[in-house]
């Protein structure tokens, strides 16, 4: 429990931001009520699977290399010099939240039915990914300076 304390606040958002995004992922994010039927289709489904499996892998992915170090022995690996882990967390934010759009564009291309429940979940873990992601920039940035 120590060890999760001493996360910092981004990467707190990036972690919980994952596991919420795992848990979204199985719920519908498109679903279809019609003459007392209803269908639905997690985030693993389509419309636009290719982009809601990028953005679940995205986030585990990012989850991993943020919160792995800091709980256990594992070392990342050395990046190239005009790259830091600060920038793959802020733009590996940004890139879950384009993701989802993409998503939400192929969900509202469909004639029929909407959005599903795990979609709006998987939009707050979006944001809590980006705004983490931003956080680490930041405080990197702001440690370099």
């Amino acid at each position: 429990m120590d060890k999760i304390n001493s996360l910092s606040l981004g990467e707190k958002l990036i972690g919980g931001g994952a596991v919420a995004m795992l848990v979204a992922s199985l719920l519908d994010w498109w679903s279809v009520s019609e003459s007392g039927f209803s269908f639905g289709a997690s985030g693993w489904d389509s419309p636009g699977s290719i982009w809601s499996i990028l953005a679940i892998l995205m986030s585990v992915g990012l989850a991993a290399v943020t919160v792995l170090p800091k709980l256990t022995t594992i070392a990342m690996p050395a990046l190239p010099e005009s790259v830091t882990w600060g920038m793959v967390h802020g733009g590996g934010g940004a890139l879950v939240i384009v993701l989802m759009l993409l998503k939400a564009w192929r969900i509202s291309a469909v004639p029929v039915g909407g959005f599903g429940i795990g979609f709006f979940i998987a939009i707050v873990a979006a944001a809590a990914i980006a705004y983490g992601g931003y956080l680490l920039y930041s405080e990197e940035k702001k440690a370099r300076a």
